[in-house]
């Protein structure tokens, strides 16, 4: 069975800079479907393949529709995401996400 949810084929590749990777090979993706006529806010799909890395978040609201993940914040609080999970970051917090099956959101944010 292809564990590939369908949208994965029309993404373009969205690297993650090296200094972010912290273990494995995680590859990031994106399908940006919307921008606001200032670019102040933008909506679409972002994928992930398996491996931790650290981020630090815009304004942004997802709901996961596949995979599996779990982000640690700079607290550490964990929250643990699968599909039909939201969450809503704040600007500039700092996180760490360990995917451990590759993960698809549709997010709404605010760059």
């Amino acid at each position: 069975m292809d564990d590939r949810h369908a949208i994965f084929d029309s993404m373009e590749p969205d690297p993650l800079d090296r200094e972010q990777v912290i273990e494995g090979d995680p590859r990031t993706y994106d399908l940006q479907l919307s921008e606001s006529a200032e670019g102040s806010e933008v909506s679409g799909f972002w994928m992930c393949t398996p491996g931790v890395f650290s981020d630090t978040e815009m304004e942004e609201s997802f709901v996961v529709i596949h995979g599996s993940a779990e982000v640690e914040m700079a607290d550490g609080k964990r929250l643990v995401l699968g599909p039909g999970d939201t969450h809503s970051f704040s600007a500039g917090e700092k996180t760490v996400w360990t995917v451990d099956a590759t993960l698809l959101k549709c997010y709404w944010a605010r760059p």
